[in-house]
């Protein structure tokens, strides 16, 4: 079973180390294809939080000669995810991951498994936790990303039931992330009016209130994790013992 990783990025240092150690393991090479610009086609004015220089340099300690540095232009999303395929002939399966994700290493070795030995081309996670302004708080909405896909396969049929457990720290990141982020996001058009100053930097512990989603209604309510569950490189992050962040 020969895996290849694959990710996608424009900006994201936070996690980033955390995300590579997560999966490098597992995978025999980890193509990192690089965007100076904004994969979903929208853009700002303001200045990038992460440069090329420090992303490469973080992808260069942690993954060392498994690394493939690429860099790209995209326009929509499916043109990065489709750009693995360039690396992939002698690959069983790709493992996708994004910048603000982290793998359960424990859990990686059984979903690999079950893709593998599975007929279907593509595999949702089933165990995706939203981090929700700390490692304290998680929202949970059934999303089931597509982050394994079985080369082998000649079909395009999806499987929403891969065992894998994804810390997502989308919206458990550093201010100047978080206002960049949002105004590149994907569905940046169909943000909430205000969201960012309004819901996420309103919310405290002490009132949480729900339906914290950026986009959709009536979703999201922040509820506590037992974070000293996680993986021991996790627990060094500088934002572990943060209450807020």
């Amino acid at each position: 079973m020969k895996v290849i990783g694959f990710m996608t990025i424009h900006y994201g240092i936070e996690y980033l180390k955390e995300s590579l150690t997560s999966i490098k393991e597992h995978c025999e090479k980890i193509v990192i294809a690089y965007t100076e610009t904004p994969s979903h086609g929208f853009g700002t004015t303001e200045v990038c939080p992460d440069s090329k220089i420090d992303i490469k340099l973080i992808c260069e300690q942690v993954l060392g000669d498994k690394l493939i540095w690429d860099e790209v232009t995209y326009g929509a999303e499916n043109h990065h995810r489709n750009h693995i395929h360039q690396y992939s002939k002698e690959f069983d399966l790709v493992l996708t991951i994004d910048a603000d994700e982290v793998f359960e290493p424990s859990t990686i070795t059984k979903a690999l498994e079950y893709a593998y030995n599975n007929p279907e081309r593509y595999y949702g996670i089933d165990g995706y936790i939203n981090f929700w302004r700390s490692f304290n708080y998680a929202c949970y909405d059934g999303f089931r990303p597509i982050r394994i896909e079985n080369l082998k396969s000649n079909n395009n049929h999806q499987n929403l039931n891969c065992p894998l457990t994804i810390y997502h720290f989308s919206t458990a990141q550093s201010e100047p992330v978080m206002r960049y982020k949002y105004k590149i996001f994907g569905h940046a058009s169909e943000i909430k009016t205000d969201w960012l100053d309004n819901i996420h930097y309103a919310w405290t512990p002490k009132n949480n209130f729900g339906d914290l989603h950026p986009v959709s209604i009536a979703l999201w309510n922040a509820v506590p994790y037992a974070k000293h569950n996680m993986p021991e490189f996790l627990k060094e992050h500088i934002n572990f013992n943060k209450e807020l962040i």
